[in-house]
């Protein structure tokens, strides 16, 4: 079974919004202060450092590990009253821009107590590490992209009630660059990319070596988290949930479920089944039970997804 190994090394990868909350939202002395480290960074807070913080959704392991409904991202409210929500994004289809108005929107919402006056309202800051990037007609390789209520034209400032952070993975020049050459955030954030990737290990370590505090603390509770079993599980659990229910949406939009489970299952469909079976045992799923599950025989398996040598 892969674990994700360079030597004893265990890293599970941080681009899953499980391994995500479970490394930064433990309502532990370690995990905060990692946060914290986390957030002065994103939100460039060298003058005005975020110092303390309260969780209001600890992580913990339900009692039904796959259900889609779990909430994974992390919310703190900072000793100054502000409001932050962080996540990882892997899901940026659809209306993404529009979600994430209104997750703020709501943040905004539930940060007024009932019958207090609108000048008492907390600032809220949403953060989301998106794996990808984001769909977009401007082409711009920005990394880090704050978004704020101003007009249009003259740019004054509306409100600061809200404030939004995307921070894109997938523009970071870290196979171009050695990590010494990329800057905190970019460095931090190949981090994220490349943790559970068991080949970029060598870089991986690279980037604990030269990232500084934010990321030596990071790898600490990475490899703390990725030790325990039932996290793993977990994290196995709800990725294969997902993968189910694409592939039923995937199927009952075409045909209908029932017909789209006998059609995938005993009609053909190969190419989709080979998709799921290679990604399965990139996750560790036993060869039987891929097999199992997904109808190919071991030698449509091995050519959908060969042993490295």
């Amino acid at each position: 079974m892969n674990r994700n190994r360079t030597e004893n090394t265990i890293r599970e990868p941080l681009t899953s919004d499980l391994i995500f909350k479970a490394v930064f939202g433990q309502d532990t002395e370690e995990c905060k202060k990692a946060l914290i480290t986390v957030l002065n960074l994103i939100l460039e807070r060298e003058e005005d450092p975020i110092t303390d913080l309260v969780y209001k959704n600890p992580f913990s392991i339900p009692e039904d590990r796959r259900q889609k409904e779990i909430i994974m991202d992390i919310r703190v409210e900072t000793s100054a009253g502000e409001q932050i929500d962080i996540e990882m994004q892997v899901d940026i289809s659809g209306a993404f821009a529009d979600r994430m108005v209104l997750y703020g929107c709501k943040m905004a919402a539930r940060g007024l107590d009932r019958g207090q006056e609108y000048v008492k309202m907390k600032k809220n800051i949403l953060i989301a590490f998106v794996k990808g990037k984001i769909p977009s007609e401007e082409q711009n390789e920005q990394v880090h992209s704050m978004f704020t209520l101003r007009e249009e034209k003259s740019h004054k400032k509306l409100s600061d009630i809200l404030e939004f952070h995307f921070i894109e993975l997938g523009k970071i020049p870290w196979r171009e660059k050695p990590p010494e050459e990329l800057g905190p955030l970019e460095q931090f954030g190949a981090y994220l990319l490349c943790s559970g990737d068991p080949d970029q290990q060598e870089y991986v370590e690279k980037l604990v070596q030269n990232g500084g505090e934010v990321i030596s603390m990071t790898d600490k509770l990475l490899r703390k988290v990725s030790e325990e079993e039932l996290i793993r599980e977990a994290r196995f659990d709800r990725e294969w949930y997902e993968i189910q229910t694409e592939w039923r949406r995937s199927d009952a939009r075409k045909e209908g479920w029932e017909e789209g489970v006998k059609d995938g299952l005993t009609q053909g469909k190969k190419e989709q089944r080979a998709a799921i079976a290679k990604k399965l045992k990139e996750k560790g799923m036993p060869v039987e039970e891929i097999l199992e599950v997904t109808g190919l025989s071991i030698e449509e398996l091995q050519a959908a997804a060969p042993e490295e040598t």
